[in-house]
């Protein structure tokens, strides 16, 4: 059994050791982060954020119970704040699959019982529609019109159970101190956190099942009589959850199985657990299965998407990958399931027959990169338009993605390279670890090797990174080579460093150039099935369109047949443009800069046949986020600033960063602690 589980740790934390050259090397780019500093600059910040992570251990570890109790108290509310502030000020608009979700939830909430198509081809996105209609009926049963920030709080509440859980594993593997504050700083500044918390999918609510469940069964082994039996329950009942709302957290439910079987033959949990996880399993199942005839819903066969298309989609020579419209309609539009099963085959035997043994491993090492390779989880490709966010951000939004991406891929390595310390070094806490182990591999092998691949796929992976990192604080020997004579040595190696990221860094900017902004938008009603409306002979629309800043450029989406219509611009309530031509000539209409305030955009049908321009049927404003009674029709449209090429970010603002890391980095390095510590 030892053997066995030290191969587990060996083989997570060689799948980690794989993951840090891919994310220091080669981060993806073709999703949302486009800006990258590079790999040296990337691997000397990882070794400063690692001597800032060692000089405060050594110095938290000098602190007395009660000070570092009220650290403790301090930093969680600093977390508590901090999400406050992020739920009240960025509301998501809902896009993609989270647009189809949230349109169906509402319905609900309102009695309705008929389901979009969208549903009949992605059955799987059924159940959570159900969960976020009852939030929403109580939201709005609450008087809640526009529910959205409250919904965001709830998320919060719901995530922080992982860094509940986690602090509460600490203290069970007597590593309280210093790996509590360390994954509560982490916690603190993880992006993934924040973004996930504001996005309204099954992401949110899968990705503390790891960390939470651990904690349960770990809770179990110590408790007796109903006790035991009320959380074995609880945890059982939640591993099986996970798998009804994502089916990708079977892995999970296996993870436990395994887990349970092994603990039964070392005679630490009875195998009576094993038909517990069965009978949840088929509970939920059940459950969901009623709940969804009961709202109307009707599996349709013939019209689903089968399980091998996703297969078949992964393999695709072109991608690394990830989904891929052209492979979906070539399955969609095959009229039986037979016929759909049967294209999907063909398309897996053709792909494996092309890419040839040597062109599937590099195939699998592209799908590797998109998994393991994003410490953000392309957290934003999430969300591409907002009901709210501060217009500093909105101005900036390149900027600011630059350098989150930037210190969130730092930490990501610090934690890759703590996680696999762990695992290599591990000599009790066997089950545990072989149970994080299992989830890590099982969701690798399940992505990697067999499934479509998403960044956001391995979200469940990211707690038990922090976890693992976290422990390491604990147990990474002291670093006592920094602290004596060589000392000003590793000193002037910093200052190097940042000297020669702060100058990569200003070439990445300078020729990174940043010639438009995207200042509004409404880009909902094109993904899987684009929706239209009709503008008829003579007829005219008005549309007012909120700018949250300089624009210069309007974008409509005109579709079908062109026709020849008039469209005004005004800007409050002052003439701005008028240009009259076809639909597809005035796509793009570019117009002298206004500043930020409400566009209000006339389009008259002046061709003798109706033309079409993309719109997104909802049922909440796409503006606002006010929940509606019936649906309505809010036109797709971007508004841009172009403006003359910028740098990717200010000289100053890369001055500040590296200058606070220099500090930091510095600081800790140099800081000399007392002999006696003082409590005060």
């Amino acid at each position: 059994m030892m053997r066995l589980t030290k191969g587990l740790h060996w083989l997570a934390a060689g799948i980690l050791c794989w993951a840090i050259v891919f994310a220091s090397t080669q981060p993806v780019k073709f999703f949302a982060d486009q800006d990258w500093v590079r790999p040296g600059v990337m691997l000397i910040l990882t070794v400063g954020v690692l001597l800032i992570w060692q000089g405060g251990r050594r110095w938290t570890t000098r602190w007395s119970p009660l000070t570092y109790r009220r650290v403790l108290w301090g930093v969680a509310g600093l977390i508590i704040m901090t999400q406050l502030i992020v739920a009240w000020q960025f509301v998501d608009v809902g896009r993609s699959d989270a647009y189809f979700v949230r349109n169906q939830a509402i319905a609900l909430a309102h009695g309705s019982t008929t389901w979009n198509h969208y549903f009949a081809v992605y059955p799987n996105n059924v159940n959570f529609t159900l969960l976020a209609s009852l939030s929403l009926k109580l939201m709005l049963g609450l008087g809640l019109n526009s529910p959205w920030i409250a919904l965001n709080m709830l998320r919060f509440i719901w995530l922080d159970t992982t860094l509940v859980a986690g602090l509460t594993i600490l203290r069970r593997w007597r590593h309280w101190q210093p790996g509590a504050l360390s994954l509560m700083v982490i916690w603190l500044v993880s992006v993934p956190v924040y973004a996930y918390a504001l996005f309204a999918y099954t992401d949110v609510l899968v990705m503390p099942i790891p960390i939470v469940s651990l904690a349960l069964g770990l809770w179990l082994t110590k408790q007796r009589g109903w006790r035991r039996w009320a959380i074995g329950i609880g945890a059982c009942l939640l591993i099986s959850f996970g798998v009804l709302v994502k089916s990708n957290l079977i892995v999970v439910w296996l993870a436990a199985a395994l887990i349970i079987l092994a603990s039964g033959w070392r005679q630490h949990l009875n195998w009576t657990w094993l038909g517990m996880l069965l009978l949840t399993l088929a509970g939920w199942w059940f459950g969901f299965h009623l709940w969804a005839t009961t709202a109307g819903y009707q599996k349709q066969p013939q019209t689903a998407l089968p399980a091998t298309s996703w297969i078949a989609m992964s393999l695709n020579p072109q991608l690394d990958g990830q989904y891929n419209r052209a492979d979906f309609k070539q399955v969609e539009q095959q009229p039986t399931a037979q016929a759909k099963q049967a294209t999907a085959k063909t398309m897996i035997a053709q792909r494996l027959q092309q890419l040839g043994l040597n062109g599937s491993l590099q195939h699998l090492a592209k799908k590797f990169r998109v998994f393991w390779a994003t410490g953000d989880f392309d957290s934003f490709k999430l969300t591409t338009q907002w009901l709210r966010a501060p217009n500093w951000v909105l101005q900036h939004q390149r900027a600011v993605q630059f350098w989150l991406v930037t210190w969130t891929q730092t930490l990501f390595l610090s934690l890759l390279l703590g996680s696999a310390w762990t695992w290599f070094t591990a000599r009790k806490r066997r089950l545990a670890l072989s149970y994080l182990a299992l989830i890590v591999i099982g969701l690798t092998v399940f992505h990697v090797g067999l499934w479509e691949v998403e960044a956001r796929y391995a979200l469940p992976l990211l707690p038990i990174l922090m976890l693992l990192g976290s422990d390491a604080t604990a147990t990474v020997p002291s670093w006592t080579w920094c602290y004596g004579r060589s000392r000003w040595l590793i000193s002037w190696l910093i200052i190097l460093g940042v000297g020669f990221s702060g100058l990569s860094i200003l070439q990445t900017s300078q020729t990174t150039m940043v010639k438009s902004q995207i200042v509004a938008r409404q880009g909902n009603g094109a993904y899987f099935q684009a929706t239209k409306t009709a503008l008829a002979p003579q007829q005219t629309v008005t549309l007012t369109l909120p700018a949250n800043g300089r624009n210069n450029q309007l974008g409509l989406q005109p579709t079908g047949k062109t026709g020849r219509v008039q469209i005004t611009v005004r800007h409050a309530g002052h003439l701005v443009k008028q240009v009259t031509g076809t639909t597809n000539q005035l796509a793009t209409i570019t117009y002298p800069t206004q500043t930020a305030g409400q566009l209000t955009v006339t389009i008259k049908n002046q061709s003798p046949h109706a033309v079409h321009y993309q719109v997104a049927r909802a049922n909440y404003n796409q503006a606002s986020g006010r929940v509606t009674t019936n649906t309505h029709v809010y036109w797709r449209y971007f508004v841009l600033n172009r403006t003359t090429a910028q740098p990717l970010t200010r000289i100053r603002t890369i001055g500040l960063n590296l200058l606070i890391w220099l500090t930091l980095s510095l600081g800790l390095l140099w800081w000399q602690p007392r002999p006696t510590e003082i409590d005060v």
